[in-house]
């Protein structure tokens, strides 16, 4: 077949082909009380990277580990290098428990997909095309999540892989040189731009109406553990005047928390998702509660604005109810703006469909959001069926998944086309 010009019209999808390989994946690692379970370093895992690579091969693309884990299928452009910089798309394949079949998976699939498409129409690209199939992404198996690509952009070296551990405290690098998957290892290649597809896991699309998104900014996070401290003592014989009892402090927390998120007009969310009280006994007074807030937030000013807000309520409340109250440090991750050229290329690649699309704030983490300080990069959605995500219903209209996956191949055709090589 000849070669056509990336410039011309841009190859078709094929819908089908990537319903199939979405329903293909989504057949491994399944959690047996509902939705996936496919963690980083299982059998699952190593199943489904020799899977994707498969296709990668069929794709063109030639597929490989890096060291962390990371599946990375990459093909050359005519007279290209190793050194040369690619353009490049994807996901992560792992999943949390209980997960949907679309989180990270729609990603991965799309961009092979669009590697397939192009190798198919016979174009070329100015630059190396690669797909990245992230191991672990979602914090499941270490607690930290987007550490893989952590790893691809330099922020964990060898060091660090000894000291991270697992629940069970195996090391993270011991996880990897244990973990059996047949496929040859090597460096990751330059990235000249990285592109995400990936479902909402929000409302908004939905219910607007709308066909896709391409992401302005991904918010910000701050999550800290809250302690209040009161006095154990008898449930029974305790007069409710005299009792010291920490969940007080911590439940009337957990409402304060909604009501400040609330006063943010739709700019900051606030989650309470863990409580825990001591002794946890229903016949003894709360000795202790441990409330663990997360706040998020596309603004800088709003997220630190909400923190010092929370932690203001908690003083205030220790002080009604006659408790101590400690913070834990804030496991702080600021907003990160995307790269605005690929966001307005995306925004164009959409019209230019008929697609009807917005730009917005990504309000769930993702690996661009890592990788957008040193890479430029951008993030693309489409509709969450009921908003639903990190569930076994999550889901999308196949027309939608087809129509996101025919936005990312235009999308990196245009920055292939605008960005240098």
């Amino acid at each position: 077949m000849g070669h056509t010009s990336v410039r011309s019209a841009s190859p078709k999808i094929n819908g089908p082909r990537l319903i199939e390989r979405l329903d293909l994946l989504a057949s491994i690692g399944r959690d047996p009380r509902g939705g996936m379970a496919r963690f980083s370093y299982t059998p699952a895992h190593a199943e489904a990277c020799v899977l994707v690579a498969g296709w990668m091969s069929d794709a063109g693309l030639e597929p490989s580990l890096d060291r962390v884990g990371n599946l990375i299928g990459v093909g050359g452009q005519r007279d290209s290098t190793a050194a040369a910089p690619a353009v490049s798309a994807g996901s992560h394949l792992d999943t949390v428990p209980m997960g949907g079949r679309l989180d990270g998976a729609l990603g991965v699939v799309a961009a092979v997909e669009c590697a397939q498409t192009l190798r198919d129409a016979g174009a070329v690209l100015r630059h190396r095309l690669a797909a990245l199939a992230f191991a672990d992404e979602e914090g499941n198996s270490f607690g930290i999540g987007c550490l893989t690509s952590r790893a691809l952009i330099g922020e964990l070296p060898d060091e660090r892989l000894q000291e991270i551990r697992d629940r069970n405290g195996t090391a993270m690098a011991q996880r990897i040189a244990s973990w059996e998957c047949p496929l040859p290892r090597r460096a990751a290649p330059p990235l000249a731009a990285y592109l995400e597809l990936h479902i909402e896991q929000g409302p908004r699309l939905e219910a607007e109406g709308l066909d896709a998104a391409a992401a302005t900014t991904i918010a910000g996070i701050s999550r800290t553990t809250i302690t209040f401290e009161g006095r154990a003592n008898h449930a029974g014989t305790t007069p409710m005047s005299m009792r010291r009892d920490a969940l007080w402090g911590a439940s009337a927390l957990v409402l304060e928390v909604r009501r400040l998120a609330l006063a943010s007009s739709g700019e900051a969310v606030a989650t309470v998702g863990r409580l825990e009280v001591e002794p946890g006994s229903t016949n003894i007074i709360p000795g202790a509660a441990r409330v663990r807030v997360e706040i998020r937030s596309g603004s800088e000013s709003r997220l630190s604005g909400l923190r010092d807000d929370v932690e203001a309520a908690a003083h205030a409340l220790a002080r009604e109810f006659g408790l101590n109250v400690r913070f834990d440090i804030w496991d702080h991750m600021g907003a990160e703006p995307l790269d605005e050229r690929i966001r307005a290329l995306a925004m164009e690649a959409a019209g230019e469909r008929g697609l009807r699309a917005i730009s917005m704030p990504s309000w769930a983490g993702h690996d661009a959001k890592i990788l957008a300080p040193h890479v430029p990069s951008g993030l693309l959605f489409v509709p969450s069926k009921g908003g639903i995500s990190h569930a076994p219903d999550e889901d999308t209209d196949p027309a939608h998944l087809a129509a996101g996956a025919q936005m990312l191949l235009d999308t990196l055709l245009k920055v292939d086309a605008h960005f240098p090589n």
